[in-house]
């Protein structure tokens, strides 16, 4: 256990884009969650305080109780010490209302869970080891599959509940994964063991499972009064971290069964055998509508360079090639692209893959863009397939280039994530860019970010 990291949760932390926009985040193994819960008896999830077990795993913990997991978790203090300066409340009154926060937020993410409470001071877990190694050691069984803070998290009591599960954990023969909370706020990404690192991919179920957990918890969230010491331990940075559609846990050492990456283009080549327009291109008004918003809201006349990810058989690739000297369209359907190809502009440049590997990300002069467009494709990506993406999308864009998303607001049928999903993770990836436009409707999101400073008006000397 290493000494405490000083700092304040009112910091405004490490940016989202910073962190989501790390290329490690692609080169860590992904958990089969279903593999996870066959292969443990249960699943222990470990918090310090009333609320880690949301902020670290909530998704994991949802996961794997939606799998059949035997799920017991296990809160070290009340958190009653989490407001030390408030005007009216104290800690007495306090910590039965995080208790009960406790109960609903665990009920929320994995229904008939067990939860136990050990009613060890707050802000006293490192002067009382002791305890908290022999409650431990009663709790931890050698099938378990142990999530528990990390270690050194910067937090006295998180430090020493990690220190303790990595303890008993490996005495008594139990799997361990460690989650951060408090690291994202106070680290860089280059202080993270990111060797050690694992993800959980959530679905669209485990997201919003743990968005109502997290809502449990309005004492930490909301404030408690009007005074300076009253205001909320979980602002809306740390919660945004918690909203992750990935969840990052360091192992202990041991192999871990894990998905896949990739999705097969069998599956997109599939959906033209009964036809070349499987998607409605030519005959749906929505389609033909979202087209035409899409070129809409683009703020210049002509563009260099435009990459359009996820381009199909070319119907939007075409309209955008009438307003850029060069395009590049991407898709991983080598059917899609044969469609495409017909009737094409010369200054087409057509790429068969998948995303991300179908991007470059070498930063060379000839693949800068100063448009990119991906239109109802991210939810096909799974989460860190999303990021990568739009990482190495702002890594290609000009001083001055823009990225536009365009997608179906509707719910998501077995794909990994639905459109406004895609458009939360897109607008922390992208949180660097101005964001010019946003606009939606029962049908469609569309949010633009980037681009040249003023307005059309301005640049056509209107104004």
């Amino acid at each position: 256990m290493t000494d405490p990291v000083l700092f304040r949760h009112t910091d405004a932390g490490t940016g989202e884009g910073r962190w989501l926009g790390d290329p490690r985040w692609a080169l860590a193994p992904v958990l089969d969650v279903p593999a996870l819960a066959a292969a443990h008896d249960e699943l222990l999830v470990l918090a310090a305080h009333p609320d880690d077990e949301t902020l670290g795993a909530g998704g994991l913990l949802a996961m794997a109780a939606r799998a059949g997991m035997l799920v017991r978790v296990v809160v070290a203090t009340d958190g009653e010490g989490s407001h030390p300066d408030a005007s009216v409340w104290d800690p007495e009154r306090l910590a039965p209302v995080r208790r009960d926060e406790a109960a609903a937020a665990v009920a929320a993410l994995a229904p008939g869970a067990e939860l136990r409470h050990l009613g060890l001071g707050d802000g006293s877990l490192a002067e009382r080891r002791d305890e908290l190694d022999t409650a431990l050691d009663g709790l931890v069984r050698p099938g378990s599959l142990v999530v528990a803070p990390w270690s050194s998290d910067g937090h006295p009591d998180h430090d020493a509940l990690g220190a303790a599960a990595d303890e008993v954990a490996r005495r008594r023969g139990a799997t361990l994964l460690q989650y951060p909370v408090w690291l994202w706020h106070w680290a860089t990404p280059d202080e993270l063991p990111w060797a050690r690192a694992h993800v959980v991919e959530l679905d669209r179920a485990a997201h919003d499972r743990r968005a109502v957990a997290l809502r449990e918890y309005g004492s930490q969230s909301a404030p408690l009064g009007p005074a300076a010491g009253d205001q909320p331990v979980l602002p809306p940075q740390v919660l945004r971290r918690a909203s992750r559609p990935a969840e990052l846990l360091l192992g202990d050492g041991r192999a871990l069964p894990e998905l896949p990456r990739g999705v097969e283009p069998g599956a997109f080549d599939a959906m033209y055998d009964d036809g070349e327009d499987p998607w409605g291109f030519h005959g749906s008004f929505y389609e033909r509508r979202k087209r035409d918003l899409t070129l809409a809201v683009l703020p210049r006349e002509r563009y260099e360079h435009v990459l359009e990810i996820g381009c199909a058989t070319g119907v939007l690739t075409r309209l955008l090639a009438e307003r850029a000297d060069r395009v590049t369209a991407t898709d991983v359907s080598a059917r899609a692209l044969e469609l495409a190809r017909r009737e094409a502009p010369t200054h087409v440049t057509w790429v068969l893959g998948r995303v991300p590997e179908a991007l470059p990300d070498d930063g060379s002069r000839e693949d800068v863009v100063d448009l990119a467009v991906l239109s109802e494709v991210g939810y096909f990506l799974r989460p860190t397939e999303l990021l990568e993406t739009l990482r190495r999308v702002r890594s290609a864009l000009s001083s001055s280039g823009e990225v536009l998303l365009v997608h179906w607001r509707h719910a998501t049928e077995d794909v990994p994530l639905d459109g406004p999903l895609v458009h939360e993770v897109a607008a922390s990836v992208l949180e660097d860019l101005p964001h010019r436009l946003h606009l939606e409707d029962d049908d469609v999101v569309v949010d633009l970010w980037g681009g040249l400073p003023g307005s059309v008006a301005e640049r056509e000397g209107r104004a």
